[in-house]
């Protein structure tokens, strides 16, 4: 992706629930980057941003957002995450010589809370019906964000899990991921847009 320096802004969308937000589930321990010692390497850079990012499956019509904030566009009482949680951390690994030539691995990942709506059926959430909530977790990579003119064609991607808990109390599994590609001879496109729930 082209990036205007190696800090990223991440893409903000639209995520809501209808009920109030369940506990973080217990999965292990939560990797911060920023425990993780860089032994004085200048070429690694870490940083921590709150995420607000969605996608929809256009096979089931099924919009999987992940958020560390409440909505500010469209603030509600009861159809978002309800506190700040806490930011997804960034390591980025890469070397900047120019806007042209600079290239940056990205590998981003945290805890989330997630929201499922289905775009086909009306409700009170931002206009569609919840499906399922919860706290899961988000991982983001991408090969170079800034999206330079090296031969290599950029790849990036967002993949998320969690157990949910669904609108009728049940306890869901959910998985999904979003990937997308770009290069020099390669217009933008979708290669995955994937959100599944069992």
């Amino acid at each position: 992706m082209r990036w205007p320096g190696f800090l990223l802004l991440p893409l903000l969308f639209v995520a809501c629930t209808d009920t109030q937000p369940l506990a973080p589930i217990e999965d292990g321990p939560s990797f911060d980057w920023m425990n993780n010692p860089d032994n004085g390497n200048v070429n690694i850079f870490r940083i921590s941003h709150h995420w607000r990012i969605c996608w929809t499956d256009p096979s089931n019509m099924l919009r999987v957002c992940h958020t560390t904030i409440p909505s500010a566009a469209n603030p509600q009482t009861a159809c978002d995450i309800q506190g700040e949680g806490d930011p997804v951390s960034h390591q980025d690994v890469g070397l900047w010589i120019d806007e042209m030539t600079s290239f940056l691995h990205a590998v981003h990942q945290g805890e989330t809370f997630v929201v499922i709506r289905d775009m086909t059926t009306d409700g009170d959430c931002f206009g569609k019906a919840l499906v399922a909530e919860g706290w899961g977790r988000l991982t983001n990579t991408d090969n170079d964000i800034l999206g330079s003119t090296d031969p290599n064609t950029n790849t990036w991607s967002f993949r998320g899990q969690g157990r949910l808990e669904a609108t009728d109390g049940r306890q869901v599994h959910y998985n999904g991921v979003r990937h997308m590609q770009f290069g020099p001879n390669i217009e933008f496109r979708v290669l995955k847009s994937k959100v599944n729930l069992r």
